[in-house]
């Protein structure tokens, strides 16, 4: 079975060589396809030795690859998050600051994913999380739900919509 993993930190706090580096160790050796991308503020090279089911990219078009993965590590930003889960994407999620820890909390107590810590983690325990995640079809099922309650909620359009009726009601054109 096919199953695509793409890692991705984020834009912000992804200067991560280590975690990188510990992604390798945890996937190297796996029938998994593993997209990672890791930023422009890291260089590539840094990152050693990539192994062949990797493609490592200073950037991804997420919203493309988020259509194809089984699974999305993340950092745990509201935006990642919001599309991994629109995607109906199981997600592990590694929350670095601000708003990050609530929303990888929050992940866990709804059952789209798990929340881990960098802290201590070793690549066996990534590897187990992952396997974890991609076997529980009860993560799958809440993110496939997530995922139709997010679509029908009507995008942008429907929210340009609820913001001229709440202007209309408080008697602004």
């Amino acid at each position: 079975m096919h199953r695509l993993i793409y890692i991705s930190l984020g834009t912000v706090f992804n200067q991560a060589v280590d975690f990188y580096k510990l992604c390798f160790a945890a996937f190297a050796e796996t029938k998994c396809t593993v997209i990672l991308s890791i930023g422009r503020q890291t260089q590539i090279a840094e990152s050693g030795d990539i192994p062949a089911n990797f493609i490592v990219r200073d950037y991804v078009p997420q919203l493309e690859v988020l259509q194809r993965a089984k699974l999305f590590t993340t950092h745990g930003g509201m935006n990642s998050t919001s599309e991994g889960l629109y995607y109906g994407v199981p997600l592990i999620v590694f929350p670095k600051s601000a708003d990050q820890p609530v929303v990888a909390r929050r992940v866990a107590e709804i059952g789209a994913g798990i929340h881990l810590n960098q802290e201590g983690l070793t690549a066996g325990d990534l590897r187990e999380a992952a396997e974890r995640v991609l076997k529980d079809a009860s993560i799958r099922k809440v993110c496939a739900e997530v995922g139709d309650l997010f679509r029908a909620a009507g995008g942008y359009h429907r929210a340009v919509e609820e913001i001229f009726a709440y202007k209309r009601s408080l008697g602004m054109k």
